[in-house]
């Protein structure tokens, strides 16, 4: 990848470059990510909730830690501003308070809160295969909207499942034309 940054092919890439990456254990390694010339960094936790995370993410949970996850996306906002870091919460596999709390948590720390649809593949989670309710998707899509505006974070462009929903509920949220 450093080669081909190197060559000048990133400025000839078209719209953001977004990495979805592990935790590291130094930050060191996100600097060098954001030299070699990406936009945005997730580090995604699935889940909020920690009861649900043991079973649902055992590895986020065990190897990596939230607090790993959280103190990478902290440290992205901190140095490279707020909307440069995103988490994804899989929509539908916690209850909606613990998906507000850690929502929140994130947006009020310039960490944009991004909404991934559960498709389970007919692999039961936690021994379910229920979507969530239509109710749930519509406060979720109100929750974000209301971060978004709250804490002045604008979500990656145009491209890719989820970059599309979120950018959707920031420009209903705000009025925006996108692309």
């Amino acid at each position: 990848m450093q080669d081909m940054l190197d060559s000048g092919a990133r400025e000839a890439l078209k719209g953001e470059f977004l990495l979805y990456i592990t935790p590291p254990e130094k930050h060191d390694v996100i600097d060098r990510y954001f030299d070699m010339g990406a936009s945005r960094i997730a580090c995604s936790l699935e889940v909020w909730d920690d009861r649900l995370g043991v079973s649902i993410t055992p590895g986020k949970r065990s190897f990596t830690t939230k607090q790993r996850h959280l103190d990478a996306l902290t440290y992205i906002s901190e140095k490279y501003g707020p909307s440069k870091s995103f988490c994804n919460f899989i929509i539908g596999l916690e209850p909606f308070e613990t998906l507000k709390e850690g929502a929140t948590y994130l947006a009020e720390r310039g960490v944009i809160p991004s909404a991934s649809v559960w498709m389970p593949f007919g692999k039961p989670v936690n021994g379910s295969m229920k979507p969530a309710s239509l109710d749930y998707f519509r406060r979720t899509k109100e929750l974000l909207a209301e971060l978004y505006q709250k804490f002045n974070l604008e979500p990656a462009g145009c491209c890719g499942l989820n970059v599309c929903v979120e950018r959707d509920i920031w420009r209903a949220a705000t009025g925006a034309i996108c692309c």
